[in-house]
């Protein structure tokens, strides 16, 4: 239980540094996965990773636009990547994660023709379910599954500035057994007492934990698998460093401030992490150049929760607001992205704006095809029951007569045009139609063509392509495309030799595959001090950055003193 209540002191952010999260990550997911629907989209042979194409045009689907510039610059995303793996997790996605060797000497897998499938079945599933149930099972997947099975301990969220301790001995002490669920959980519902819009200190959340609740995260007597890491005792897993790659200084947890330096830690990423990706709170770092020891701690100084955050824990969340304007445009309010809302809405009109208010602007063409393609549908019917009221008079009468137009659509089966003079003879138990006088609907094709053969007119029979006309020979009098409508040989000559002057422009990116993930720890938090933009794969070990930044890897190189490093080109 969480007694007594706390009583958490409030900061001044005045020379703070504010962050909040500028995703939605709801409406990021569900875009992904309809752009996934819409595509044969084939991960990358190597790595696995979304390719650069399929990452632009999924920036431009997100809910922030710095995310295209991103992708521009360093050819991927990390919220794009988180997003992804969001996907997968919640299983609307599926596609080959652990790969194949390709030969007897291969050190890597790889992914030939590997393409995201989509179940459509699932994910349907969960967006007809009420919004505060969508939300609650995108709570529990985020907080059982934290990023790359990693923690906080160790995991820089997708949105932090914090790095972790070093992962050496992580596999063995006291790290296995945590539920950092639970922790997690606890931590959510002491911030359920705060009050929305108000800042407080990060070091009275801390303090209020150590004083009443020391045992949230890591147990007072754990349990080991060994009886050798219990000498170590309970903060045997955590080591401080003067600098990234300097000794490590052992916690004990017979220091006065063990538990700042330990769960304080871990409480100010967890308040970077979750909570902010989930756009429950914002947080607010020190500007002040860190000279403590490493990890950082003390650096996260403020938070404010928000209203969402309280309206969800305590499931009373705004239900949406559907408004229909005489202008013909739908106004849909919500706190939470409204999906099926708006997937209804969509097949109907175009998106205007999109934010926690959605403004969408109604299409004749798109509610013509709907009326055309389902023969029950009654647009009018649909837009009073979600907005729950009568639609403005104007309105009212334009979708009544875009619904008497879509009456006149008349489907044919088995029919072909039939083009020729207009006084082809006995032709009337054939024609269903007239076009024009030289062109009508007729039925029983192979009927007519051997009746027209009969007559000796000389029939000659067309079938067009899907995509395109098929062209009728040359001489042909019809209104079809013919062979000799086509670019003159001597002007397809003269464009044959104007060749058009481009550049195209190369990217050459390096890939540091490495033996053990402590040494690839230790060197990527080397480039990132060292300015270099690196993206790393824990998964496979790897780090990848872009030629350029060659002469500052060597550098980092050189100062890892504990190793000899040598590099070699996979061939």
């Amino acid at each position: 239980m969480m007694q007594p209540k706390p009583d958490l002191t409030q900061a001044d952010i005045d020379e703070l540094s504010i962050v909040s999260n500028q995703c939605d990550l709801r409406h990021d997911l569900h875009a992904f996965v309809e752009y996934v629907k819409e595509r044969d989209v084939k991960r990358l042979h190597r790595s696995n990773e979304l390719n650069k194409s399929d990452q632009k045009r999924l920036a431009k689907l997100m809910s922030d636009s710095y995310l295209v510039e991103e992708v521009e610059a360093y050819g991927r995303s990390d919220w794009i990547d988180y997003v992804d793996c969001l996907a997968l997790t919640f299983k609307f996605v599926n596609y080959d994660t652990e790969g194949r060797y390709m030969g007897y000497y291969s050190s890597e897998p790889s992914f030939p023709d590997n393409y995201i499938d989509v179940d459509t079945k699932r994910y349907e599933e969960f967006i007809s379910l009420p919004l505060i149930e969508q939300e609650k099972k995108l709570q529990d997947v985020v907080i059982k599954n934290y990023p790359d099975g990693e923690n906080e301990f160790y995991e820089t969220s997708i949105l932090g500035r914090l790095s972790g301790f070093s992962t050496w001995g992580s596999g063995t002490g006291i790290i296995p057994g945590l539920d950092f669920g639970k922790a997690r959980r606890f931590i959510t519902k002491v911030l359920q007492s705060c009050t929305p819009g108000v800042w407080y200190t990060t070091a009275s959340l801390i303090r209020y934990l150590k004083e009443h609740h020391p045992f949230f995260l890591i147990p007072e007597n754990p349990k080991y698998s060994h009886k050798e890491y219990a000498k170590k005792g309970r903060y045997g897993n955590f080591q401080e460093q003067k600098e990234r790659w300097g000794e490590r200084m052992q916690i004990s947890e017979g220091d006065a401030d063990a538990f700042e330096r330990v769960e304080g830690r871990f409480v100010e990423r967890f308040l970077e992490g979750l909570p902010l990706i989930l756009g429950y709170i914002e947080v607010a770092y020190s500007e002040t150049e860190y000279k403590g020891l490493l990890p950082e701690m003390n650096q996260l100084l403020a938070f404010r929760i928000n209203d969402l955050f309280l309206h969800v824990m305590s499931h009373e969340i705004i239900e949406p607001k559907v408004t229909v304007q005489p202008n013909f445009e739908i106004h849909v309010e919500s706190e939470l992205y409204p999906v099926l809302i708006l997937t209804q809405l969509t097949k109907l009109a175009d998106v205007v704006t999109k934010d926690r208010a959605n403004i969408l602007k109604l299409r004749k063409k798109k509610v013509l095809t709907q009326l055309s393609e389902r023969e029950d549908f009654d647009v009018i019917k649909l837009l009073e029951k979600m907005s729950g009221q009568k639609l403005p008079q104007n309105v009212r009468i334009e979708l009544e007569e875009w619904a008497g137009a879509s009456e006149a659509f008349t489907l044919y089966e088995d029919v072909v045009l039939l083009e020729g003079d207009r006084n082809l003879p006995e032709l009337d138990e054939f024609t269903i139609g007239s076009i024009s006088p030289a062109i009508k609907i007729v039925r029983s094709p192979d009927q007519l063509f051997a009746h027209l053969l009969q007559k000796e007119l000389i029939p000659l029979r067309i079938k067009h392509r899907s995509s395109a006309f098929t062209r009728l020979p040359d001489g042909t009098d019809t209104v079809f495309p013919r062979r000799d409508m086509g670019v003159s040989k001597a002007k397809s000559k003269t464009k044959a030799k104007t060749k058009k002057r481009v550049t195209i422009k190369r990217e050459v990116r390096i890939t540091f595959h490495f033996p053990a993930k402590e040494l690839m720890e230790e060197f990527r938090n080397g480039l990132i001090v060292a300015g270099c933009p690196v993206a790393a794969d824990w998964g496979k070990l790897t780090l990848s950055f872009d030629k350029r930044y060659e002469p500052e890897v060597k550098k980092v190189s050189k100062k890892l003193l504990d190793y000899t490093i040598k590099t070699e080109d996979i061939l």
